[in-house]
């Protein structure tokens, strides 16, 4: 997909060709007029173009029409760095035209030097402001000037009004995006355990048109969801549970542009009980191969005889961990073992099947 920028330049508007690009700019009633901006002739739409729009959907000032410059809010580093990108690589926007603004709470020495080394900008553009609204350092990219404002809105708004939702490259970009800007990963602390609440997105309830936007894509990736209002906190949030969903948005890397929450789904990975349900005939040859008594077993496992001898039967299943401890005490043939699990149950009313999970979930326990 192309977009021409050449075809979204108002007719009023003064453009100066500078071969592969062109220099846009408009006459003001009174004075000098608005800066004028370089911007290239045509803009490739791709995967990345559209994760960068996610993150500006969602945590940009786009809804604030009477703005005149763009400003794009992260307290992520490495957010803040993909935002920064999109704009210098698709819409070549030079340092000289942008204000970098940290907002903390708590001040601390190398701020400057942290932001500016992680972005690749010279120390002195990075601004700083205390703010008691911000827990955690925040910072705020804004390009100045209307004419790349207008500019930048009319070429999202020619992108999303196209069927891009049809490309699965495009909608998984553009929901990487809105999760990395918009997204949480609900944890129940309450019940003292590595347990998802549910996954979410959280929009202001005006945002009728994001939330359309990630209800057709879910739909599209068969991700089941239900939608919720919070009038007295003016929030509109999407809702998706059970561990089937959450593995399918670990598959189309939803949580791949932002590192901390990628490692907080990895982290609740790591302490999930996952048990496995075995074949019978391989359940009986395992437990013959390994020529332990049944407290034995219990032993090794940190459980007991009783459960042991159910497990044995097939009315109790063993975890991960547990069936991993007992490979290893034996050396029976994990690819056998793997072979021989009918799926793998999380909880008590969830069943996952899935060969690929199976596959990951065994690697990241083995390598703990």
């Amino acid at each position: 997909m192309r977009i021409y920028i050449s075809n979204l330049v108002p007719k009023e508007w003064v453009v100066t060709d500078l071969g592969k690009n062109i220099q846009l700019g408009y006459k003001a009633t009174k004075g000098k007029g608005p800066k004028s901006f370089i911007f290239p002739k045509k803009i490739i739409i791709d995967e990345t173009f559209m994760e960068g729009l996610g993150l500006f959907l969602g945590d940009s000032d786009l809804n604030r029409k009477e703005k005149r410059h763009l400003s794009y809010c992260s307290k992520d580093k490495d957010i803040a760095k993909h935002a920064l990108n999109f704009l210098q690589i698709y819409f070549l926007v030079n340092i000289k035209d942008v204000t970098f603004t940290v907002q903390y709470r708590k001040k601390n020495k190398n701020i400057e030097k942290g932001w500016s080394e992680f972005l690749n900008i010279p120390k002195n553009k990075v601004l700083t402001r205390f703010s008691n609204r911000h827990k955690e350092e925040t910072m705020q990219i804004q390009v100045n000037g209307s004419v790349f404002r207008k500019l930048f809105e009319t070429t999202i708004k020619k992108v999303l009004d196209k069927n891009f939702i049809q490309n699965k490259n495009f909608r998984r970009g553009i929901l990487r995006g809105l999760f990395a800007a918009e997204g949480n990963i609900g944890i129940d602390y309450l019940e003292k355990k590595p347990y998802i609440s549910q996954i979410t997105f959280n929009l202001h309830i005006n945002e009728i048109h994001i939330k359309d936007i990630i209800c057709n894509i879910l739909r599209m990736e068969k991700i089941n969801f239900r939608t919720s209002v919070r009038k007295e906190y003016n929030t509109l949030e999407i809702h998706v549970s059970n561990w089937k969903n959450y593995w399918k948005f670990y598959q189309i890397k939803v949580f791949d542009l932002c590192d901390r929450k990628k490692n907080k789904f990895i982290k609740i990975l790591e302490k999930l009980k996952v048990y496995c349900i075995l074949e019978e005939t391989t359940r009986d040859s395992f437990f013959n191969s390994l020529n332990l008594k049944q407290q034995e077993i219990a032993k090794l496992i940190n459980s007991w005889q009783g459960n042991v001898s159910k497990t044995t039967k097939g009315i109790h299943n063993l975890t991960i961990e547990q069936l991993i401890i007992l490979q290893t005490a034996n050396q029976f043939p994990m690819n056998e073992l793997k072979k021989g699990i009918k799926t793998l149950r999380i909880g008590s009313l969830t069943e996952i099947e899935d060969e690929e999970f199976m596959n990951f979930i065994f690697n990241l326990k083995i390598n703990q």
